[in-house]
């Protein structure tokens, strides 16, 4: 059994209602706390903000419409943590698919206590051994997008946007005072964006951090336009501010 002064605390985001009581069984015996089980990634971003535990284990095939993947990309976005896939998939391509978030690591199903403990301790040591902890742009990360404007495609830089703006099914990218509207979710956007360099800091709100003139506790200031920062993502604003500075 594993013992420490202070638990490690996890979140586990699996749908499996078996597997994730078994997780939690195991992890409770071998000292960790299990903060709590979701089933779905729909609403789990702000939960596991407002929990902020220790490690996400999230199983990449979920119910519903939105997928471990995509979860992971988005705490990518708004949290320092470490990740651990769970998956029944193995090859190269599953590895294909994930290796733009750089998870800290895989269990693969089914495991072993051992092997599951290996993993979350391993993820913990090489997240905390990083020495800048920045995630860096996969060679996928494009420097420019191409956005269509009255019948031309005109390329937009990736380092002139100042904020990103989530609205349904419509994203709002703002690039030097002009407004362009993308017909489909921030989430197809995030893939493209260097990770060390956009920071979400509201549920609505993605910002490029190297744009931020100003902020305080509730507000960063890009230009003349004011931001809101939700209350859940300021400390992580913080850290990477922290981390792009170094």
């Amino acid at each position: 059994m594993i013992k420490t002064s202070t638990k490690t605390r996890i979140l586990l985001v699996e749908d499996n209602l078996n597997l994730s009581e078994n997780l939690k069984e195991i992890l409770s015996l071998q000292g960790y706390e299990i903060l709590e089980i979701l089933e779905e990634a729909e609403t789990a971003l702000v939960i596991i903000e407002e929990a902020a535990p220790d490690l996400v284990l999230v199983d990449i095939k979920l119910k519903g419409n939105k997928t471990g993947i995509e979860l992971a990309e988005e705490l990518r976005l708004s949290m320092d943590i470490p990740i651990v896939f769970l998956t029944s998939a193995s090859g190269s391509d599953v590895v294909n698919r994930v290796k733009h978030i750089r998870p800290e690591g895989f269990i693969s199903k089914p495991f072993t206590t051992n092997s599951l403990v290996t993993a979350i301790e391993l993820a913990i040591e090489n997240h905390k051994s990083r020495s800048t902890n920045i995630y860096k742009p996969d060679k996928d990360v494009v420097s420019d997008l191409f956005i269509r404007e009255n019948g031309w495609l005109k390329k937009i830089m990736i380092n002139d946007i100042h904020w990103i703006k989530a609205e349904g099914t419509y994203t709002h990218i703002y690039v030097k005072g002009k407004q362009y509207t993308l017909r489909n979710t921030v989430k197809d956007l995030m893939q493209k964006l260097p990770y060390d360099q956009f920071s979400r800091i509201h549920k609505s709100f993605i910002i490029n951090m190297k744009k931020i003139e100003a902020f305080s506790s509730t507000t960063v200031k890009i230009e003349d336009s004011e931001i809101p920062i939700g209350r859940k993502y300021y400390q992580a604003l913080l850290k990477n501010i922290n981390k792009l500075s170094n």
